[in-house]
């Protein structure tokens, strides 16, 4: 792997992981007012979090890495 690729690979997963961090803290977040609004116990709110924020977190990441990953390399080509 040359050092262009490698470069591409990194943003591609650094701008991929923000986003995906970002929509967890922010999929736990509304989830726990929500959970908290409707009169769930802590326990419920706690578990519902963890499993929503995660499943949020990892469909952004994946689909942000491989549209961005594409849209990297297309950009690198025209250039």
């Amino acid at each position: 792997m040359d050092d262009h690729t490698y470069t591409l690979e990194q943003r591609a997963y650094q701008m991929s992981r923000t986003a995906g961090l970002l929509a967890g803290a922010i999929t736990a977040l509304i989830a726990f007012c929500a959970f908290q609004s409707a009169g769930s116990s802590i326990v419920e709110t706690a578990t519902w979090m963890f499993a929503l924020a995660l499943m949020a977190a990892s469909g952004t990441f994946t689909a942000v890495y491989v549209v961005g990953r594409a849209s990297l390399k297309k950009q690198a080509l025209t250039t």
